[in-house]
């Protein structure tokens, strides 16, 4: 088979920044902001915000947000959050457990808090705000700047939040604490304390909590993975959640460990670290056109009676010519010895906001319990 070496960047058809942060989004925020301050120049702001725009990627848009506010809202720090409480749309429905995050262009309040509130006179002002405001929207990296500064007090009012009636509150408690938020600033935090909370949250009625805490879980699981294992064993011997419920956290906040084929977490979740199988009558594609598909086939037959997770790992061409990994889900069940399974899968090849896809050499290989079998190449091409 013959593969070209050049290495091409492709374009993403698709841009976040420009769904969350645009002249609706801007519109709407800018006239609650009038609404609640007659003065406020609603159509200054609007106008300088969005002629930065083209230039700016997702976080960048949320800061020019915010710079925007800064000449047009009260020097008097309790003023400036008073508006924006006015300016703040109502709850989101407190009676639903899970999707309902709410629209991202409401973090712009929180985040001014958290630039300009992060000190001894205006903590309890700025956090009492967060308390609203992330009923709005997440103010989960709004309250990052107050952890670091603040730990001690601020880890006081997550405490507080993990008890509070409305689930955006408790889900704050969890998510603002994770250490490996996205697009967030790091916060150290003992992985201890981290646990206390997720101890604490997680016998929650509502998916949106319990998602959080085995995000949570899933980052902590990259430090500290054998106290993450005791923790989820204690989980499981309290019996304080719904037993489909917790085994679908443990599964969801080991997957990072899963994936690695950490031996301890496949054990954990039934798996054996080292399954006795057989794969055969493998084809993959050699040549895949930016846009299609890769298609990879093949049998795999089990040598003994056991649980079985299977995927196929991508090995993505990076810039520099070394590769990235993701793992894609295939199948998850028990097999009997001698049986067999034909195993169909094909992994879209299309440019993503998050995710460059670069022309060249790419790799596909099969894992099952962590165990790698059969690695292939194929060559991506322009259309």
């Amino acid at each position: 088979m013959q593969m070209s070496g050049s290495i091409k960047r492709t374009v993403p058809l698709f841009s976040l920044a420009d769904q969350l942060f645009n002249e609706q989004t801007v519109s709407k925020l800018s006239k609650s902001l009038k609404k609640a301050h007659r003065s406020f120049d609603e159509a200054g702001y609007r106008t300088d915000v969005l002629q930065q725009f083209p230039d700016l990627e997702l976080k960048e848009r949320i800061s020019a947000l915010v710079d925007g506010l800064e000449s047009r809202l009260p020097d008097n720090f309790v003023k400036a959050v008073q508006i924006l409480e006015k300016t703040l749309p109502p709850p989101l429905n407190p009676e639903l457990t899970d999707d309902d995050f709410g629209e991202f262009v409401w973090c712009v309040p929180a985040e001014y808090v958290a630039r300009h509130g992060v000190s001894g006179e205006r903590l309890e002002t700025s956090l009492a705000f967060l308390r609203e405001a992330t009923k709005r929207f997440s103010a989960e990296n709004a309250i990052r700047p107050f952890l670091a500064e603040y730990p001690e007090e601020t880890m006081t009012f997550i405490w507080s939040c993990t008890t509070d009636d409305n689930y955006h509150v408790r889900r704050l408690a969890s998510e603002g604490i994770r250490p490996l938020l996205p697009w967030a600033r790091k916060v150290v935090l003992p992985t201890e304390t981290i646990l206390d909370v997720l101890t604490s949250l997680h016998a929650d009625n509502t998916r949106y909590v319990t998602r959080s805490v085995a995000n949570n879980v899933n980052d902590l699981s990259k430090s500290d993975p054998d106290l993450v294992l005791d923790t989820l064993g204690q989980w499981r011997k309290q019996s304080t959640q719904s037993s489909d419920e917790l085994e679908w956290m443990i599964r969801h906040g080991l997957r990072t460990m899963v994936k690695q084929g950490h031996p301890q977490a496949l054990e954990f979740l039934g798996y054996p670290s080292k399954p006795v199988f057989s794969v055969s009558k493998v084809s993959v594609s050699d040549v895949v056109q930016v846009g299609d598909s890769l298609l990879w086939r093949g049998e795999l037959t089990s040598r003994a009676n056991q649980s079985l997770k299977i995927g196929l790992q991508m090995h993505f061409l990076r810039a520099d010519g070394s590769h990235s990994t993701k793992l894609f889900a295939v199948a998850d069940r028990s097999m009997e010895k001698g049986e067999s399974l034909l195993i169909e899968k094909s992994i879209g090849m299309k440019p993503l906001s998050t995710r460059t896809l670069y022309t060249g050499i790419h790799h596909v290989e099969l894992v099952v319990n962590g165990v790698h079998r059969t690695k292939k190449s194929f060559d991506l091409k322009e259309r």
